[in-house]
Formats: C-alpha cells, structure tokens, sequence
C-alpha cells in the first residue's frame, strides 16, 4: 500500500459506490454488492488523494455502478481539476437517456467502458445479467457514439455468448456511419473480450484461457491479427491489445483472463492498475478486493471445464 503522492499505477480505480442497478450473474463484488456497510466514497478524502498524485494518469470510476453516486459528476471535474483522464465504467443504464450523456460529455468524460455481455440478444442479457437490457444497451451505445464518448465495449465471454460479437459490431459500425465517426487515433473505439472471474458472484461454467479468447478474436476480426502484451509500458500476461481493419477506420481490441490464482484472485499484485482505498491509500485492485470479497465457491464449473476442454483445442 502506497500513499497518493507515490504512486505507479497508471490506472486508479474509483470505488464509487456499492450500489447498482443490476443483479448480475458475474460480480465480484460478491456479498459487497447493494450492502449498506459499505458507504459510498468520501468526496473531500477523494479530492485529497487526487489533488496528491505526482503525474497525470487515468482515473477510472468504479462501482457497482458509478452513476449510482448522485457525486459523479462533481467527482468527474474534480478529476479535470488536476489535469488527469476521468473514465467511468458503466452498465449503460442510465446511458439510456440521451441527456445524461450529454451531461457526462459535458462534466468532462470522453472515454468510457460500457458492458455489453449480451451484445444485441435479450436471452444472452437474461442469463448473464438477470433481465433484458438489449434495447437500452444499444440506446446507451449510440448516444455515447453521437456525442463523441468513446465507447470501451466490455463483453463477459463463456461458450454460450460467443455468438453476439460479430452482430454487435455491425451495429458499431452502423452508428458510426450514421453519426460520422472514423474510427481511428481521433476516435479509438475498442471491443473488450474478457474471461469469467470465479471471484465473489459468477456464472458456474466454462472459462476460456488467454489462447481461446484470442481464437475468438481471430475468428471474428481476422486471423491475421497480432497480438501486443505490452502496454503503459508494462509487460502483461493476462491482458493484450490488437487492431483490425474495419471499413471506417482501424478499431482496438483488447483480450483479458480473469482466470484466478492461487489466492482466489484474477491479476493479482497488478503494476498496472491501483485503486484507491476508504483510507485515502493506494494498492493492487484485485489484491484490495481479495481481503473483502469471499473466495470462489465450490460449483460444478470444474466438471464443466473438463468436458468443454476439447472444444477448444488449438
């Protein structure tokens, strides 16, 4: 644990809130989630922290979900404030509505992450995340597109969803042909693969290793892609980049297991990602949540991995 005025990480991670509006079948906020013990952030310890950071990075906020803390969009122009990056990662809910996203693009956010784990296809929202969420999800994409918030698309994968990638990014591509975005250096627009974390809520099922994600993406963006583990000039070995040709430009890919350790965490003592602490500290993000959240239950997903494994060999 490190103070403010020390810190490495790159990317400091907001707990915003423990509040959401969603029951999603994978949390890792387990038992933490919509909990009353855990308070929303301190404004003025966070305001302490940021004004003490040596250097500019991102400020990442959190939740839960962040736009459940009625202080966001204060927190986000305290970020602007002291010259750093806010983002928000979002279930897109409240996205929905086209004046909350200009209220966001207004108070200062150009980039977020936003969870599509169904893509286009209500049955897939219905299994990972407890209802059906397609319509506003796509609502949420196009206003982010039409007032120029980059959208980091984050897809939850097992062997069930695989299939939503390739319509969902049609319809990118479609809203950015509507709204006149050229994906590219301007607008770096990003599709987020990632695996399942066995860590506080999940799904009991299949989890893909980095080899099977990144032959995921080669058979929806092209087999000739290359792929980069370095980044912030870190060396990863559980998250990588690539791009690929669209017909508007050139869009990011990002692949990220979430496959646990030993502890019963995924990305464990990250040089990469911080988060800051209800003390006003700074330590490892998934090392923080280690302490709090119960470890992976006994399921049998174990069982299911042993029978799915000859699906993707290589």
């Amino acid at each position: 644990m490190i103070k403010p005025e020390n810190n490495t990480y790159p990317i400091l991670s907001i707990q915003t809130t423990y509040k959401c509006n969603m029951q999603c079948a994978n949390c890792y906020l387990g038992d933490m989630l919509n909990n009353d013990e855990y308070a929303d952030l301190n404004i003025d310890m966070f305001e302490k922290a940021i004004s003490k950071l040596p250097k500019r990075i991102d400020v990442r906020f959190i939740g839960a979900e962040p736009t459940m803390n009625d202080d966001l969009f204060e927190m986000i122009k305290i970020v602007k404030k002291y010259k750093h990056r806010p983002q928000i990662l979002t279930n897109g809910l409240k996205l929905g509505q086209e004046d909350y996203v200009i209220k966001l693009k207004e108070s200062g956010i150009n980039f977020l992450g936003l969870s599509m784990n169904g893509g286009l296809d209500d049955e897939v929202y219905k299994k990972f995340d407890n209802g059906k969420y397609a319509k506003l999800k796509t609502r949420a994409l196009e206003y982010c597109i039409k007032h120029k918030i980059v959208p980091h698309i984050n897809i939850i994968l097992d062997p069930t969803n695989t299939h939503i990638i390739k319509p969902l990014y049609n319809k990118i591509i479609e809203f950015c042909n509507k709204y006149n975005r050229r994906i590219g250096i301007s607008f770096p627009l990003t599709i987020r693969i990632k695996s399942i974390a066995k860590m506080g809520n999940y799904l009991d099922t299949y989890t893909f290793n980095m080899e099977e994600l990144m032959k995921i993406a080669k058979d929806n963006f092209g087999n000739d892609l290359q792929f980069n583990f370095e980044m912030d000039g870190l060396l990863e070995k559980s998250s990588c980049m690539y791009s690929f040709d669209t017909p508007i430009g050139k869009m990011g890919g990002k692949i990220t297991d979430w496959t646990i350790d030993d502890d019963g965490i995924p990305l464990s003592d990250s040089k990469r990602r911080g988060i800051l602490t209800e003390e006003g500290m700074i330590m490892s993000f998934f090392d923080y949540y280690g302490d709090e959240v119960e470890g992976p239950r006994k399921s049998e997903s174990e069982k299911m991995q042993d029978e799915l494994e000859p699906i993707y060999e290589k």
